[in-house]
């Protein structure tokens, strides 16, 4: 063994060992995973991190999910109806739900962690907005009066990512949806193991025994959720060479973001790659809006003529084919991609981007780059963008971190000087930024909108109304204009679109995609 791998495998060594857990099952009953960041928050409501939803899925049913063409099919619900006008639906639960502590999935379940979930999601807010009641007839039966039709309703409860319509227990449900819940009690088909948790190391979660999948065959979050693992273990693994040859010495078992320097030794070694995410992922420089200079929209249109999505791209990739330059803020390669209210010049206007800076105000203070460090193509572009703002002015203090802290610090609201921020690099799945009212960062809300909080009324009211369009034209109009709009309020910058693959042993087969998760059910693990 090389002395590399040797440090390959002691890390992993260390990850296992840091839980202090007890005798482990056969090997090819654990699956090892490497997510893309570590998981420091158990709530799937009050985050949109990529890395929480996964987690959510592993605890948490809804009542629909997504086939692999992102068509919603029941996956709670054993039956479901709207009358003819579009304004009654009523969803029946399949039989023996239960949650993780032998309690039965109740409607009152389903009613409570619905309404938490539509005070944080925005396709949730719309539908409460627009609800006359939503209550429980009986046991297993939910009826929801809306007082005008809502296109979207079951594309909404089927969501995968974002902010993902889990159902709890009433009581955990009951939690304030500002602040996270303490209990993961789900009726999943997986179980949480807080006792061996560590964060910063690693996340466990057996096999749930009671769990009952569907009949269908499992395609995404749909049809049967049939677990043939005993145990999955997420690793928090840094360095993306020890995880590499961690992965080739079958230490571990499945990367969600392998670094791709090393993609080309991991398939000359056996090791196999798969796109399931068909969509990539469109990368966002969020800007903070509440405080100067960004809280001038010229000081976020200098940032839009700035940014070079190709020296993005090449910094980050050295492969081109994983790439897409792409100025649709509804992701390249989605039936809502557009080319409306592009501006000309953009990546290449420096000296329009150097006046209209000057124009705001700009008074020279250094800018608060978060730089999640611990996410190597994020970090390049981060040290890009700084590169970029400096050759027209701006001052630049880039801040390491890594994408979990960074997930939680955008948060404040303080000044960046107060322990704030400036801006942050982040990416999106490229089937929620596909939707106009599920792309998260698009919302111009004011302080209910996503870290960054963008604020405006009229381009808020495009997104509001958008499911409400009678046709496909007038929803293909108003994405039109949405667009347009957004180029004019700059809610965030596109840096680029990507498509990472994710990489796995040769060991696993029935592996799952599904744009913006891991989906552990349905992977079995040979002996060898």
């Amino acid at each position: 063994m090389t002395h590399l791998a040797r440090l390959a495998t002691i890390a992993f060594g260390l990850a296992i060992v840091a839980g202090g857990a007890a005798a482990q099952p056969d090997s090819h009953r654990v699956l090892r995973v490497v997510p893309n960041a570590d998981l420091q928050t158990l709530d799937p409501i009050v985050t949109t991190a990529g890395v929480v939803t996964s987690h959510g899925h592993m605890i948490y049913d809804q009542l629909f999910g997504r086939d692999g063409a992102q068509r919603p099919q029941p996956q709670m619900v054993e039956a479901h109806d709207v009358s003819p006008d579009g304004l009654v639906w009523r969803f029946t639960l399949r039989e023996g739900l239960a949650f993780h502590d032998g309690a039965p999935v109740t409607g009152e379940d389903v009613v409570a962690s619905l309404r938490r979930w539509g005070a944080r999601d925005p396709h949730g807010r719309q539908i409460i907005q627009i609800t006359e009641s939503l209550a429980a007839a009986n046991a297993r039966t939910i009826v929801w009066h809306l007082r005008r039709p809502y296109g979207l309703m079951l594309d909404a409860l089927s969501k995968p990512a974002g902010n993902m319509p889990a159902i709890m227990p009433a009581g955990i449900a009951a939690t304030d949806p500002f602040k996270a819940v303490q209990e993961t009690v789900g009726s999943g088909p997986f179980i949480f193991e807080r006792a061996e948790w560590v964060p910063g190391s690693r996340v466990v979660y057996r096999r749930n025994p009671a769990y009952r999948p569907r009949g269908e065959p499992a395609e995404g979050t749909a049809g049967g959720k049939h677990v043939f693992v005993d145990r999955v273990e997420w690793l928090n693994i840094a360095n993306a060479q020890t995880v590499a040859l961690a992965l080739i010495q079958g230490e571990v078992d499945y990367v969600e973001t392998p670094g791709v320097d090393f993609l080309p030794m991991l398939t000359g070694r056996g090791v196999r790659t798969l796109r399931t995410n068909t969509l990539g992922a469109p990368g966002i420089i969020r800007m903070n809006h509440i405080h100067p200079p960004f809280d001038d929209v010229r000081a976020r249109q200098a940032l839009l003529l700035l940014v070079n999505q190709r020296e993005f791209l090449q910094a980050m990739f050295p492969d081109e084919s994983l790439t897409q330059v792409c100025h649709s803020f509804f992701v390249c390669g989605s039936p809502q991609e557009t080319n409306a209210g592009v501006p000309p010049g953009l990546g290449a206007s420096p000296d329009r981007a150097r006046a209209l800076l000057r124009e705001s105000g700009y008074d020279g203070r250094p800018m608060v780059i978060m730089d999640p460090t611990d996410n190597p193509f994020m970090h390049a572009a981060t040290l890009v963008l700084a590169q970029q703002m400096q050759a027209i002015g701006f001052r630049t203090d880039v801040q390491a971190t890594d994408f979990a802290t960074m997930a939680t610090r955008r948060a404040i609201r303080k000044p960046p000087q107060e322990g704030g921020w400036d801006i942050g690099l982040t990416f999106w799945n490229g089937l929620g930024a596909s939707d106009p009212v599920g792309n998260v960062p698009m919302q111009a809300s004011c302080e209910k909108a996503w870290p960054g909080w963008p604020c405006d009324a009229a381009h808020q009211a495009l997104i509001d109304a958008y499911p409400y369009a009678p046709t496909a034209g007038e929803r293909r109009r108003i994405l039109d204009e949405l667009q347009t709009s957004a180029y004019r309020i700059v809610p965030y910058v596109p840096f680029g679109q990507w498509f990472l693959p994710v990489a796995h042993s040769p060991r696993l087969t029935g592996v799952l995609s599904m744009p913006g998760i891991i989906v552990h059910w349905n992977i079995r693990k040979s002996l060898r």
